[in-house]
């Protein structure tokens, strides 16, 4: 068993990971922009055809170059995805072996058995492969966002219903302003931070889940004890799996063997999408014996507000990154931008982002002290932000 703050905290070191791709497409998006736009208007109203041939060559080489990226970033992540995998199955076996032990039952080492490892090895090999699928769709969704805001500040300022500088301007933002997308095969669209991070999350429950159900099966065990945290989520508020503040932190009859005991699966939804070890869930479980639970029982109301402070928390610290993104890209443009105009332009969107981070952050740290909740500093660093881009950024938020 893993408790619900192991699972939250032995994805951390993605966050990185998953920022320094975002930044890296990003910047490159605004690279090849600037570089068909940002050269003077003389220079950006080409003939027609010619036109096209540098937007499809642009994304031609967008489209190369962030699937080498995207290669390069894949082999890292899969080893550190499957290093957090080794990490989850050594951490929730030590809680189930040392169980087994005191109750006079064999223990379980990870290493000497076959069972337990293949059954962690199958569920990381279902989570990078699920990875592995959304990142072939983000190079093409990422070129598409290309051909977008190309086409459409070359058409404005052709037509005459945008200014170059503007046209500009608005082609930047529409980049900075958007994430790294994937799509899935329903057509449904995420920000590659939320579906990784949820592909992983739930990945390492299932691992979790799984060993535990074998370890129970092994030792023909029936009682499950279900971990709880503060802050659980609570669907509906009906007695249904969605729930789960409704069946956290209690015991269950796995079999239906004991006495008084509502059946595991059939309340906690173990083995769905919403349900314990489904999609986003912090929870876990493994063999209990009725007499010891260390997980208290929390107060419905308590849970809620703790559940939405969290919520509101997660949103503030992703605004937060998502802002130091925007000023990464913008700090790229202007960099890139050869027309004096465009760049002061750039320049005055730079001093109002800047300034808008500096509100967030303030707003951060007082939410955070107003509600008793420990800052998160990891949770609002991006990678590819330096000293320098900090400092760049305080200047120019205090800046008239």
């Amino acid at each position: 068993m893993l408790t619900p703050q192991q699972i939250l905290d032995i994805i951390e070191t993605l966050y990185p990971q998953i920022d320094e791709l975002n930044v890296w497409i990003t910047s490159d998006l605004i690279r090849r922009v600037m570089a068909r736009l940002g050269r003077g208007e003389g220079v950006f109203l080409t003939a027609s055809d010619e036109w096209q041939l540098e937007v499809y060559q642009a994304a031609g080489g967008h489209l190369d170059a962030v699937q080498r990226e995207i290669k390069r970033w894949t082999k890292a992540t899969d080893a550190e995805i499957k290093r957090i995998f080794e990490d989850a199955g050594i951490k929730a076996l030590a809680y189930d072996s040392n169980f087994y032990v005191e109750h006079g039952l064999a223990g379980i080492e990870l290493a000497q058995s076959e069972s337990m490892i293949r059954l962690l090895e199958d569920t990381y090999q279902r989570t990078a492969g699920t990875v592995h699928n959304f990142t072939r769709t983000t190079a093409h969704a990422s070129q598409q966002r290309l051909l977008k805001a190309l086409d459409t500040a070359h058409f404005k300022v052709a037509s005459g219903a945008t200014s170059y500088t503007q046209a500009v301007q608005e082609a930047v933002s529409s980049i900075v302003d958007t994430q790294t997308q994937v799509i899935y095969p329903t057509g449904h669209v995420d920000t590659i931070e939320t579906a990784v991070l949820r592909a992983v999350r739930t990945g390492v429950a299932q691992a979790s889940g799984n060993m535990a159900v074998q370890g129970m099966e092994e030792r023909d065990w029936d009682i499950v004890l279900v971990s709880a945290h503060l802050g659980a989520r609570y669907g509906d508020g009906g007695q249904n799996p969605g729930n789960h503040f409704w069946w956290q932190g209690k015991f269950y009859s796995r079999t239906g063997r004991t006495p008084d005991l509502p059946l595991f699966v059939e309340s906690t939804g173990y083995g769905t999408g919403e349900g314990l070890c489904g999609w986003n869930c912090r929870h876990s479980f493994g063999p209990g014996d009725l007499r010891h639970n260390p997980y208290a029982q929390f107060d419905a109301e308590e849970n809620k507000r703790a559940f939405d402070l969290s919520q509101k928390q997660r949103g503030k610290e992703s605004r937060i990154r998502r802002t130091k993104t925007k000023l990464v890209g913008l700090r790229t443009a202007i960099e890139a931008a050869e027309d004096a105009g465009v760049k002061a332009t750039l320049e005055a969107q730079y001093t109002r982002t800047a300034k808008l981070l500096e509100k967030q952050n303030l707003d951060y740290n007082q939410f955070c002290e107003d509600n008793g909740l420990k800052r998160l500093s990891d949770r609002i660093q991006i990678a590819k932000w330096t000293r320098e881009d900090a400092r760049k950024s305080i200047a120019a938020a205090r800046s008239k």
